[in-house]
């Protein structure tokens, strides 16, 4: 599972030094999420879902109508990861004319959708909390794979992989999110309008 990357800023990188420092039952002692959170949180899972039928409705017009790259054509559908959704559909992307397709509007779009992607495995596999006089969601795992691919080592007995998030830029992916969902849903009859056979 593909998650997104730490990026510690000086308010959460203080946070997680303090999470560190503190034991299992403190960890567990974090206030919850609220209904708020959790609300944002499932927000961003639906919207994700969405992107994620509407961009396997996408490719599987596309290789319908042989253009989806041999190197995903051999993989479709059934094993072509999840992961690799918004490549092939970049690839194709980059493919069309630009006379009929804004190409790197288009490109932009799939990136947001693939960070998108990557936040929502990040709240569909961690245990969130807050943090009492920050405004910052916890994430936290067990998953030695997990940190393992994210951190380069895996998790020490008791050790925990963290990922500390300021909620306002969190509130704000989800609006992006929101945007891009909204965009792939729109572009999905124009391709098919455009590129299916009649």
């Amino acid at each position: 599972m593909a998650l997104p990357p730490n990026n510690p800023n000086a308010a959460t990188a203080a946070v997680e030094a303090e999470i560190k420092r503190m034991g299992p039952k403190d960890l567990v002692g974090l206030p919850d999420l609220d209904g708020g959170d959790l609300q944002l949180i499932g927000t961003l899972i639906q919207y994700f879902s969405f992107m994620d039928l509407n961009l396997r409705r996408a490719l599987e017009a596309f290789h319908a109508e042989k253009m989806l790259p041999k190197d995903y054509v051999k993989l479709w559908p059934s094993n072509l990861p999840d992961s690799k959704l918004t490549e092939a559909l970049a690839a194709i992307v980059t493919g069309m004319d630009p006379e009929k397709e804004e190409i790197e509007q288009s490109l932009l779009w799939i990136q947001v959708i693939e960070s998108t992607r990557l936040k929502r495995n990040l709240v569909g596999h961690f245990a969130g909390k807050r943090y009492n006089g920050h405004d910052v969601y916890v994430f936290a795992s067990k998953s030695y794979k997990d940190a393992k691919k994210v951190l380069g080592t895996g998790l020490a007995e008791h050790e925990v992989h963290l990922v500390v998030t300021p909620r306002p830029e969190f509130a704000e992916m989800v609006q992006s999110a929101k945007t891009a969902h909204e965009w792939l849903a729109k572009k999905v009859p124009e391709w098919n309008e455009r590129y299916l056979k009649k």
